[in-house]
């Protein structure tokens, strides 16, 4: 895979040391997102039923000559509504074109699938360029496309969300950056933060009440940090000792002997290690050597998940939160048989985004809704069915995903307690 690939979702470090993540949001960016979010307050209902649509105006007040913030594109409800897909189709990255093909064929497969009467794609490449990636979503828009979804990258999505912003569309990313997300941006990769509510609500409900963080100095491990602080306050853990470490083999060895010395009579019962590739293996390795993980299991995140560590034994009977195995095996077969490969990592997301159109768009059919992609929609309390489990955006242009407890085996991940959803804030 690319570095310009391992760089798309911020929080995904390569196995060098990690590079810089993506700026904060602008000013302007800012106030989109608290005008969505006052949008969003005023247009909630007690019930968390779907919501028709945007309120429409009555009575004498005028009706706004163009479009409003966040109400979607307008539909057909007779046919399918045109939704665009952004994808780095031809982006000079090898692994980020492999990426966006997967993304691609896993759409068109959710079309086949039974999405085609509800959802018209109109592909798009992004050439893995923010500005391209600007330029085709405002053609899109003027295409009549009523929905955006894409871009790959989550530093491209902040300039996918400004360029439709005037034509009131909402963005869908394939990101997991949670800095990519608000306005008219959501991100819908798996994030840290249901990672880490899933697997500490675990911890707790094993009476595990004292967890270690020990991460790497990296943007994936910033911003686990702050997840794992927050998920830690919501299930009543103790979060301590916390540590991180220069993701080097030396930075590991070096930091994991100060590590042990915090670990040892500070109440921890297990650690949590937010990493992945080679300094998840060099983490767990010397978390063992230290003897930590020796009694209660090892915790971690979707990391775990590579099939290269499900053999490793620094990670027999670690602990991770990840999509249901069988419903994702599942997906590879189909995916498998329609193209004569197996999907790649992110394959999956661009079938959950058609499918989740595909949903809000029947749902705008049956209410007489022509803008079925507005911000009550995308953010229904109700969510979306996805190949993993429920699924459902938030307020804040973030997302929660039902997760299960996995445990890495030779043969896959086995499924120790299945999926839940997690609480997230703002949602």
């Amino acid at each position: 895979m690319g570095e310009a690939l391992r760089e798309h979702n911020a929080g995904r470090a390569p196995d060098a040391v990690g590079r810089r993540g993506r700026s904060g949001v602008t000013l302007t960016r800012a106030l989109a997102v608290a005008a969505l979010a006052a949008l969003a307050a005023c247009s909630s209902n007690d019930r968390g039923e779907r919501a028709s649509g945007p309120a429409r105006t009555t009575g004498q007040t005028a009706t706004p000559a163009g479009p409003q913030p966040g109400e979607g594109g307008q539909v057909d409800l007779s046919g399918p509504a045109r939704v665009a897909l952004l994808a780095p189709l031809t982006a000079p990255d090898a692994g980020a074109a492999a990426a966006a093909r997967d993304i691609e064929d896993a759409a068109r497969l959710a079309i086949a699938e039974g999405a085609g009467d509800a959802v018209a794609l109109d592909m798009r490449d992004t050439a893995g360029d923010a500005a391209t990636a600007a330029s085709v979503a405002q053609a899109a828009a003027a295409a009549g496309d009523a929905l955006i979804l894409g871009p790959l990258y989550g530093a491209n999505a902040d300039a996918v969300g400004r360029a439709v912003a005037s034509a009131g569309l909402n963005v869908i990313a394939f990101s997991n950056t949670p800095s990519a997300g608000g306005g008219n941006v959501w991100v819908a990769g798996l994030l840290a933060s249901s990672e880490t509510d899933r697997i500490l609500a675990h911890a707790a409900q094993q009476g595990w009440t004292g967890v270690g963080l020990y991460h790497p100095e990296t943007p994936l491990g910033r911003v686990a940090r702050t997840a794992a602080e927050q998920s830690a306050s919501r299930h009543g853990i103790a979060l301590s000792p916390v540590m991180a470490y220069p993701r080097s083999f030396e930075g590991i060895q070096d930091s994991a002997v100060a590590f042990d010395a915090s670990f040892e009579g500070s109440g921890a019962m297990t650690v949590l290690l937010p990493d992945e590739g080679q300094g998840l293996q060099a983490a767990a390795s010397f978390m063992r050597y230290h003897g930590i993980g020796m009694r209660t299991p090892i915790l971690g995140m979707g990391g775990m998940a590579d099939p290269e560590l499900q053999r490793d034994s620094s990670l027999s009977n670690a602990l991770y939160a990840g999509p249901d195995p069988a419903a994702m095996a599942d997906f590879a077969a189909r995916f498998q048989a329609a193209y004569g490969r197996a999907p790649g990592k992110f394959a999956w997301l661009g079938y959950d985004a058609v499918a989740a159109a595909a949903q809000m768009m029947r749902a705008g059919r049956a209410s007489g809704d022509d803008r079925p992609f507005g911000l009550q929609e995308i953010t229904d309390p109700g969510g979306f069915r996805g190949l993993g489990g429920p699924w459902r955006l938030t307020a804040d242009g973030l997302n929660v995903r039902a997760l299960a407890v996995l445990t890495p085996a030779s043969s896959g991940p086995q499924v120790v307690a299945p999926a839940t959803t997690p609480t997230a804030p703002g949602s």
